[in-house]
């Protein structure tokens, strides 16, 4: 009896240690990425935020943000806009040592720089047409709210929008559990708002 106690207690041991060792090669940086760009796929921000450092967020961008987006109309437009005609390709790991990583992916995604272009030419226009009527500031300012939302929103979600492919190399960063994630940084914004960089430069020419 007691040796069947002994064999099943090994049998057990062995398979916690395979099981602990599933789980560290769903850790790996290559498949962290995977798992990051499938939860973006999905339009699961919640669930894709799970996969990003909360530690050396950089200056550029900050992706646990964006999970906010239902307190900013502009900012929810943006987020309905990552999924949609997102794709990736394998991820290959570079660089990879005890405590850094570097992956690269090729990424097709909506052509943040081109859409925003387009809605913003429509916006401009619907702001001359509510121009025309008869209201208030008040007024004037709320319906160009709604206008310019309205509009961003079905720019995001068209599903002719334009897309750009590029290659991103995300950095990668173990936690205090020894658990890779990406850095949320200018590279990660390149990985889900392609062509991000130019929106940027555009509202900066307009200051």
């Amino acid at each position: 009896m007691k040796k069947m106690i002994r064999l099943f207690t090994l049998g057990l041991t062995i398979m916690l240690l395979t099981a602990c060792g599933g789980g560290q090669e769903a850790s790996k940086p290559a498949d962290v990425v995977t798992s990051f760009m499938k939860a973006i796929q999905s339009g699961d921000l919640e669930k894709a935020s799970t996969y990003v450092s909360t530690e050396n967020v950089s200056d550029d961008f900050d992706f646990a943000s964006m999970k906010d987006a239902n307190e900013d109309p502009a900012t929810e437009a943006l987020v309905k806009g990552m999924s949609n005609n997102y794709k990736f390709g394998t991820p290959k790991e570079n660089n990879v040592d005890d405590q850094n990583a570097e992956v690269t992916v090729e990424v097709t995604s909506l052509d943040y720089a081109a859409v925003m272009q387009t809605a913003m030419e429509d916006i401009f226009s619907a702001a001359f047409e509510l121009a025309l009527e008869d209201q208030t500031e008040e007024e004037y300012n709320q319906a160009m709210d709604e206008k310019s939302t309205e509009i961003l929103t079905a720019a995001m979600t068209d599903k002719d929008a334009p897309t750009v492919t590029r290659d991103v190399t995300l950095n990668l960063t173990k936690d205090a559990d020894g658990n890779f994630k990406i850095v949320s940084d200018a590279n990660l914004m390149e990985a889900v708002l392609g062509n991000s960089a130019e929106v940027e430069e555009m509202f900066s020419e307009l200051e």
